[in-house]
């Protein structure tokens, strides 16, 4: 049994949070595995490359959060590590 369910999970989008000393937003859920997609709250963007290596377009930073552990019995380290800014 999972400690924590997927609609407590997509309450938290729209949240800001901090990650590794940066401000995130929480834009999505993705259901298997369980995770939090954070969304880069800065104006910088990154390049992201072609399926050939080439630079192709600039798009906005983000980040894939596991919400278990890799067990599937506790919350992860990752997840216990975001700070929610505001509610």
């Amino acid at each position: 049994m999972s400690p924590i369910s997927l609609p407590h999970l997509r309450a938290l989008i729209g949240l800001q949070v901090r990650y590794l000393g940066r401000q995130w937003i929480v834009i999505e859920v993705v259901d298997s595995p369980p995770s939090l997609v954070l969304e880069a709250d800065t104006p910088a963007s990154v390049i992201q490359a072609d399926m050939h290596g080439r630079p192709w377009e600039y798009t906005v930073e983000t980040r894939m959060i596991p919400v278990l552990t890799e067990d599937q019995t506790g919350l992860s380290d990752e997840l216990l590590a975001l700070e929610i800014l505001e509610a």
